[in-house]
């Protein structure tokens, strides 16, 4: 499957603390370059991604729910018949003109960033007080229309201690399929490093914990940017593992489009150590950022796996 993730602009209604475009946001605005794309250089997109061959559209911004021309590129998509991925928080689907727009749409799923199971922290981490609720609720009503919703939740010291809050959050709201992603020290995330980056180290207990409280209530989660031996005895869980199954082109706003999966090993580094880990041939590393503010005791966040022959020989088999 050809995946193609458009990031239609830069503008949002939220303004996270964790946002990784904030610099490329920041570049064009010292350029003097608007940091939205029009409709039109969105619609040629578009056009151009279906001459890829491509099967799914992922739309993401910012915000790409806020657009005025929003149900334009729905529609121009659906010319298409291509399915379409809304990357969003959410917030604009508690106003019936937008619940419309997508409401008779069968080949669509949305992916909305949860980041508390409660307002304070969700709003403390968005910066917009009141976006916790309404994200809540546009969830609520993309699931009354039985639309797909996938919760993404970025994990940070902030909301450490809330996720498995979130995803009884999530059952409640009718949601059984969660991200957990590992923060991107790039944008806002660069700039707040130190008050939201946790150490893998801290994580291992709390993943532990959401992995049998997923499991207890039957609900679908992932891991992204969680090296294997962060969860040894749940490998399965490893968000990265899909991208075997599919690749993805993306481009950012007026660059030139590229292979994300080129890209995605580029922006991270294996660390010495990893060189022993029986997993090593399928690990993509930890992101760079992280690795250059630990380095020097890298080894207490990642530990390389010895798998018993026998064992690994079943892994492999089922990875590949």
């Amino acid at each position: 499957m050809l995946n193609y993730d458009l990031k239609t602009g830069y503008s949002c209604n939220n303004k996270c603390v964790h946002c990784v475009i904030e610099d490329s946001r920041d570049k064009l605005c010292a350029e003097n370059k608007k940091p939205d794309l029009t409709t039109q250089e969105c619609l040629d997109l578009i056009e151009q991604t279906a001459k890829y061959g491509a099967d799914n559209i992922i739309l993401t911004g910012g915000e790409v729910t806020i657009r005025p021309d929003f149900d334009k590129l729905i529609n121009k998509i659906l010319e298409y018949k291509l399915d379409i991925t809304i990357q969003t928080n959410a917030r604009a689907f508690c106003r019936q003109r937008i619940i419309d727009i997508i409401a008779n749409i069968s080949n669509i799923q949305f992916i909305t960033a949860l980041h508390g199971s409660t307002a304070k922290t969700h709003d403390n981490i968005t910066q917009v007080t009141g976006s916790f609720d309404e994200t809540c609720e546009g969830i609520k009503n993309l699931r009354s229309l039985n639309k797909l919703v996938i919760i993404k939740v970025v994990i940070s010291k902030i909301n450490l201690e809330e996720l498995n809050e979130i995803i009884l959050l999530a059952l409640k709201l009718g949601v059984k399929y969660l991200c957990f992603a590992f923060p991107h020290g790039q944008g806002a995330a660069r700039k707040n490093f130190e008050k939201l980056m946790p150490r893998y180290k801290d994580l291992k207990t709390k993943l532990k914990e959401i992995i049998y409280t997923a499991k207890e209530h039957e609900i679908k989660i992932e891991f992204e940017a969680v090296p294997f031996c962060v969860i040894p005895y749940a490998m399965h869980l490893v968000g990265e593992l899909k991208y075997f199954k599919s690749n993805t082109l993306c481009s950012q706003v007026h660059e030139k489009v590229f292979d994300w999966d080129k890209v995605r090993k580029d922006i991270k580094i294996k660390p010495e150590l990893c060189g022993r880990c029986d997993m090593n041939l399928f690990c993509e590393g930890v992101w760079r950022e992280y690795y250059e503010a630990y380095a020097l005791n890298i080894s207490d966040d990642l530990e390389p796996l010895k798998i018993p022959e026998a064992l690994k020989i079943k892994i492999m088999q089922k990875l590949k």
